[in-house]
């Protein structure tokens, strides 16, 4: 069976690098590359051909410009747009950009997988207003619960930082550490909240208050 093949567009690392990791867990899809918004995007997709185009919501781009350029190149192409949380001015943007789906990285991995083949599928995915609404409500009472966590004050720190996409070489420049340090700390954070990856990180910082999203 031909897998979905898809190209993801995002200018954090971290979401770049998250993305991959959890659509890379489906059999049925091939992560082509992951690249920024400023990266010869047009070369990558003459020279890929994806099924699939993930672009990021807050890109640093022009977004309509973008899909416009897109369209015309490949009019086959299915587009979606990824955000931190897909919320009312992501569905307007969705909407207004005429594109074909909205996932957020709060979504856990099958919702994401599955937002993906069903859009590859020719589906137009976008939340209701019900699993916004629900989100908001989630997210809120995270925040305003009390929250017990295991981690230390420097592991928060590291936390914080890889929430906001940061490199390992960014956040040991910022905390005045080593490089090593930093990926010591990130591996002991993980097996302390049972986690995976660095997306599943973020996903809890911002969920928790520990940083804004």
């Amino acid at each position: 069976m031909k897998k979905v093949t898809v190209l993801i567009v995002n200018d954090h690392p971290v979401l770049r690098e998250g993305l991959h990791q959890v659509l890379a867990q489906s059999a049925e899809i091939e992560v082509l590359g992951s690249i920024p918004s400023n990266y010869h995007l047009h070369q990558q997709i003459d020279l890929l051909h994806p099924d699939l185009l993930i672009l990021d919501a807050r890109a640093q781009v022009p977004l309509q410009q973008i899909v416009a350029e897109c369209r015309v190149a490949r009019p086959t192409q299915r587009i979606v747009l990824s955000s931190s949380f897909a919320g009312l001015d992501d569905k307007r943007l969705v909407e207004r950009l005429q594109v074909d789906a909205l996932i957020s990285v709060m979504d856990d991995s099958q919702h994401m997988i599955d937002t993906i083949l069903s859009t590859a599928a020719g589906q137009h995915v976008v939340p209701t207003d019900a699993v916004v609404q629900d989100e908001v409500d989630r997210m809120r009472n995270d925040l305003n619960g009390k929250l017990d966590h295991p981690l230390s004050p420097r592991e928060v720190d590291v936390l914080c930082c890889v929430a906001q996409a940061m490199t390992a070489k960014e956040i040991a420049s910022d905390l005045r550490i080593s490089v090593k340090t930093v990926d010591r700390h990130k591996a002991n954070i993980m097996n302390k909240l049972n986690m995976r990856s660095q997306i599943e990180l973020a996903r809890f910082a911002i969920r928790h208050g520990f940083v804004e999203a």
